[in-house]
């Protein structure tokens, strides 16, 4: 911060987020200290006069995997890690001080413009899960919880780029015929994996992290901890006949040291980290389409309800923390309304009276 004087005027010389400003005032030097002076308490801090910020993105991104992995602050990293790998590919290079907003929107245009892997372009809850991704890492930067020795701007980029309108919400549900054709063709480490699934309504992170010490054979409960729950809240789940007896039977390993390996779903005694893959080449061999695994848990909540299971005990079973998003995952399809239907037969028929209606007399049949 510093007061010039150019032929015979004078200038304000400062620092904002890195950038160098500049500004002509006037032949009054203490007018040029006073403007420099509000320009100051404005900024509600002291402008830098020290070097410009030249922090890059890949020095934020490393200080942010430091920051998540080693004091294990978030549960999402494995999705935060895939929306950082795409950042990359864009802003990789970039100096911070350079992501504005429109910048950030021009990297959504280009998101938009390309192809996922499952060759089309990426949804908009996709796109909002990397926003939020690094809106979350300029935050951290922000409060001073990372090591970065080139600077961090004082405002957060992101913050005023507007999300993404979601539409992309699923109905897909499991005919019975298509849950038997999948586990006919499916490989047996991911058998018992879509059973789970399937007669559980549990999500795929809480199955590959399914442990022994949660089955309760005795008294055929799952009792999962808040720690086992995106939800961060404990839930006991039944166990279906089916299920019991798949987990009576199942294949128990031992590790190095003659311990039990605590996962209940393994390959070959080691944790399976993902079964994107052998999902999708099961269904294939199935020649089921458009199905993801988490449609199962769609599928566990529509027939619970068409069972005649109550939803509040449908959602303590599955743990949805609200009645909006419960109902995103109970599908009505063509089946349920011709059965509402029916049953409104029913109760027309039932509630009849047994004279028949009552015809009131005219002229004519008196």
């Amino acid at each position: 911060m510093v007061v010039f004087k150019k032929e015979g005027v004078y200038w304000i010389d400062y620092y904002v987020e890195g950038h160098r400003k500049r500004e002509r005032i006037g032949p009054d030097k203490r007018l040029a200290e006073n403007v420099l002076r509000k320009v100051e308490i404005a900024e509600g801090r002291f402008l830098e006069r020290q070097r410009p910020i030249t922090t890059t993105f890949d020095e934020l991104a490393d200080a942010y995997y430091a920051y998540v992995v080693n004091q294990q602050r978030k549960r999402s990293w494995a999705r935060d890690r895939t929306s950082i790998r795409v950042l990359t590919a864009y802003f990789g290079g970039k100096r911070l001080t350079d992501m504005t907003p429109a910048l950030i929107e021009q990297y959504r245009a280009w998101r938009r413009g390309g192809v996922s892997r499952r060759g089309r372009a990426p949804m908009p809850a996709t796109l909002n899960r990397e926003l939020a991704c690094l809106k979350r890492m300029f935050s951290v930067a922000i409060k001073g919880l990372l090591v970065l020795k080139n600077g961090v701007p004082a405002s957060n980029p992101v913050a005023r780029v507007s999300l993404e309108r979601e539409t992309n919400e699923r109905d897909r549900v499991f005919s019975p015929g298509e849950f038997q054709a999948l586990m006919d063709v499916a490989p047996a480490h991911l058998k018992p994996i879509l059973l789970t699934a399937y007669h559980t309504g549990m999500r795929k992170g809480e199955i590959l992290g399914f442990t022994w010490d949660r089955v309760d054979l005795k008294a055929g409960m799952i009792r999962l901890r808040p720690e086992d729950t995106k939800t961060r809240e404990g839930r006991t789940i039944p166990l279906t006949k089916e299920l019991s007896e798949t987990l009576r039977n199942a294949t128990i390993y031992l590790d190095g040291s003659g311990q039990r390996v605590p996962y209940v779903f393994t390959y070959a005694g080691r944790k399976i980290g993902s079964v994107r893959r052998a999902f999708e080449t099961a269904c294939r061999a199935a020649g089921i389409s458009n199905a993801v695994f988490h449609d199962l848990r769609h599928t566990f909540v529509t027939y619970m309800r068409r069972a005649g299971v109550d939803y509040f005990r449908i959602m303590a079973v599955t743990r949805h923390k609200t009645m909006s998003v419960f109902k995103r995952y109970n599908t009505v399809d063509h089946r349920d309304l011709q059965q509402a239907i029916g049953q409104l037969h029913t109760y027309r028929d039932t509630s009849t009276p047994s004279a028949g209606p009552h015809i009131p007399q005219t002229i004519e049949n008196k």
